[in-house]
């Protein structure tokens, strides 16, 4: 802008002068007038030469300056991109270095947790091979007949231990039917017998049946097999005066126990008609204890006068214990006054010993 003034204010000089001389009267106008414009165009030139000469150092130095702040700039902008390169470098790094952990930790957990699998999936293998074995063994009837016994005799054991004189395995009565087991108790129960027995095949096909007609069919045939084992236990091992009044009929599997109260009604009312009554491991178990009971108090009510017996002759060791005691007592306290007297007497000596040692005789009276 300086500049386009600076040539401006040249130009209007120019005008000037040359104006100026064309209005002057003289001869030598045109001469004058040569001479004027020649030194007027030789300035303008030199102004305009400096003008270019101002602006190319002009440009020069902002090209310079430019150059600076631009090569500044670089710098800074270099600076800059380094640090956060660096920066996102470092965090790149953490974060990978985190998520190797990570994957690591998971790694090993994922291992263990396979270990774990594996052991898992031995012991599933161990688990159906019991079952499978557990299937061989109700598949077959004499198998399923020796595991309902063993089931029984657990029961029995548990409630009375091994004691011979409460229940008897494989009991032989006076009909020669000999009995899964017996529970001896006390009039009016008599001997109670149980009988195990394990209706599985017609059972497992009436739950594995669809057809409604099939299922209601081999639900009959179940009830048929049930009531067949009710009267033979019935007829075998109920007798007057010798057997009680009823009997059990030991179910070894809950599932079939249930199903029969459940869906059964005919089987009960016979097993009622018949007392033959059906129990399961867990009903036995609340039976045998009840029975357990009621053995003991007819026991105690059979020996209440040999218990009364007993107590009066403790009675009378109680007494002898309490005289004695009370001599033991008296003595006791005798020899405590003595001792009480002669520890009086031991500290009157001691000090009369030290009140002799000190020469203090005036007390020799006392």
């Amino acid at each position: 802008m300086e500049y386009f003034l600076l040539i401006c204010v040249l130009l209007l000089v120019g005008v000037i002068i040359v104006m100026f001389f064309m209005m002057r009267p003289s001869t030598n106008n045109k001469k004058e007038m040569r001479l004027l414009l020649a030194e007027s165009e030789k300035q303008q030139q030199a102004g305009l030469w400096n003008l270019q000469k101002q602006m190319n150092e002009q440009l020069q130095y902002f090209q310079k300056e430019m150059t600076s702040s631009l090569k500044a700039d670089m710098m800074d902008l270099r600076e800059t991109t380094t640090q956060r390169l660096f920066s996102i470098e470092k965090n790149v790094n953490n974060h990978l270095q985190q998520g190797y952990t990570s994957t690591n930790q998971a790694f090993g957990k994922v291992m263990e947790q396979m270990g774990k699998l594996d052991e898992s999936q031995k012991n599933l293998k161990e688990v159906s091979m019991s079952i499978a074995s557990i299937q061989n063994v109700l598949t077959d009837k004499k198998t399923r007949g020796i595991f309902g016994e063993i089931e029984l005799y657990t029961l029995l054991e548990n409630a009375f231990g091994l004691d011979q004189k409460r229940f008897a395995k494989q009991y032989k009565l006076s009909n020669g039917s000999i009995a899964d087991a017996v529970v001896f108790a006390k009039a009016p129960l008599h001997m109670i017998c149980i009988d195990s027995k394990f209706p599985l095949e017609n059972y497992n096909r009436c739950m594995e049946e669809t057809r409604k007609e099939e299922k209601a069919r081999l639900h009959r045939v179940f009830v048929s097999d049930v009531k067949k084992h009710i009267k033979t236990i019935h007829d075998k091992y109920i007798l007057p005066e010798e057997t009680a009044e009823f009997a059990y009929m030991f179910l070894p599997a809950e599932a079939v126990f249930s199903y029969i109260y459940g869906n059964c009604e005919e089987i009960i009312q016979y097993s009622y008609e018949q007392k033959v009554y059906l129990v399961s491991p867990t009903t036995l178990m609340a039976y045998i204890t009840a029975i357990k009971a009621i053995y003991l108090g007819i026991e105690r009510n059979e020996n209440m006068i040999s218990i009364q017996q007993e107590l009066k002759k403790l009675q009378v060791e109680f007494e002898r214990f309490e005289k004695r005691y009370q001599t033991i007592y008296h003595d006791f306290d005798k020899c405590y006054q003595d001792m009480k007297l002669m520890q009086i007497t031991t500290d009157k000596m001691i000090q009369r010993f030290h009140e002799i040692e000190e020469v203090k005789l005036e007390k020799t009276d006392q």
